[in-house]
């Protein structure tokens, strides 16, 4: 799915974009390797982030801060859906679209 809106104005301009990222029934254990994965690499950019941030300018990282706290907690309900799923003979379906927006 690629979805595309662009609009212009006199002194704007926005671009609209969507890809359909996941889709699909997944086994438990498929779909915790898909998720996790995601998630660790976002808990990995976070942490470069807040480190690199205080390292270089000692600059303010309560975003990066908040973001892993809540990363964090989607992991820790995403393993409680897994087991739940896991336990029951579930599968798991996922949609994951992601919107891209380009403004000036």
């Amino acid at each position: 799915m690629e979805d595309t809106t662009a609009k212009k104005t006199t002194n704007s301009f926005t671009k609209k974009k969507s890809f359909k990222l996941i889709e699909g029934k997944f086994e438990p254990a498929e779909a915790a390797d898909v998720l996790f994965s995601i998630l660790h690499d976002k808990i990995r950019f976070h942490n470069v982030q807040r480190l690199s941030i205080k390292e270089r300018f000692n600059g303010d990282t309560s975003y990066s801060e908040g973001r892993l706290k809540d990363l964090k907690k989607s992991k820790k309900k995403i393993a409680k859906l897994i087991v739940e799923a896991r336990d029951n003979g579930y599968n798991v379906e996922i949609n994951s679209i992601i919107e891209m927006i380009l403004t000036k």
